[in-house]
């Protein structure tokens, strides 16, 4: 991101703090209190945005619950944004037909400075629901995509990222700063990261990337289900498909990298193996 000179505007800050809540936040609606605590402005200042927030239909109120959510004028915002990005248009055809093939939920994150940001979620009607929605930001240590993605930043943010500490969210998750770098420089080599029980007792996910012509990520896309479900055969599969669908999606944007060409010795290995247990 470029260097910007100009003072910010103290009024339209705040008021981006107070929506970057609703992105944040686990939660559909939030209170004032909330609201404020999140953005760690003072409640009266919070409130007059909110008014005129929801004046403008940015907000809707329920006043009922005493709760604000995101009104017609945010979520119009949010579908212009994500359809003017090409990757997104390239990438829905691909990831859908990787719901149908795997029968597990499909997921795609973009990277941010700090975060990474949900683009696009495909669950199963029945079953394992994934506890992120589109337009949520997770850390980079979150899940498959923040790492599938870390991977392939730079050295610099790499260890900005990794220097801030890394949090377990099971007995399980990996926090060893050694033991994380090994793991982006296999996800380097193998064109694709799998976790298991890390993020969630009884889930695994499989995460690849979207790497544009330079070899940084523009996406990063995952499989995300039952631990019992990806293993096996299953589990082969899943891996197989992943890297084929972001090979296939990195082609539609016309971004010719040498690491699909070197990932696809990967994707013989897999489909033998998996043919090899059937």
């Amino acid at each position: 991101m470029r260097e910007i000179q100009a003072k910010p505007i103290r009024a339209v800050e705040r008021s981006l703090h107070v929506l970057e809540t609703f992105t944040s936040s686990d939660k559909g609606a939030l209170t004032l209190t909330d609201i404020a605590e999140a953005s760690g402005l003072p409640r009266s200042t919070v409130y007059r945005i909110l008014c005129t927030l929801e004046r403008e239909r940015y907000l809707n109120y329920d006043e009922t619950k005493e709760t604000y959510s995101p009104g017609i004028r945010f979520i119009e915002l949010g579908v212009r944004l994500t359809s003017s990005l090409d990757i997104m248009e390239a990438a829905e055809e691909p990831l859908l037909e990787l719901h149908t093939e795997t029968r597990q939920t499909i997921v795609m994150a973009l990277g941010d400075e700090e975060t990474i940001v949900y683009a696009f979620i495909k669950e199963n009607e029945e079953g394992l629901k994934f506890s992120s929605k589109v337009g949520q930001r997770r850390p980079y240590t979150y899940g498959v995509l923040g790492i599938t993605l870390l991977a392939f930043e730079t050295e610099e943010k790499t260890d900005r990222i990794l220097k801030n500490g890394l949090s377990p969210r099971t007995p399980y998750t990996v926090i060893s700063e050694p033991d994380m770098r090994s793991r982006l420089a296999g996800v380097r080599e193998k064109g694709y990261f799998m976790e298991k029980d890390e993020t969630t007792v009884g889930v695994s996910g499989i995460g690849a990337p979207i790497l544009n012509g330079r070899g940084r990520p523009a996406a990063a896309i995952g499989i995300v289900g039952p631990s019992v479900q990806l293993r096996g055969t299953s589990l082969l599969f899943a891996q197989k498909k992943i890297l084929e669908k972001a090979e296939t999606i990195a082609r539609r944007m016309n971004y010719q990298g040498r690491n699909y060409v070197l990932w696809q010795k990967e994707v013989e290995r897999l489909a033998g193996s998996e043919e090899s247990q059937t």
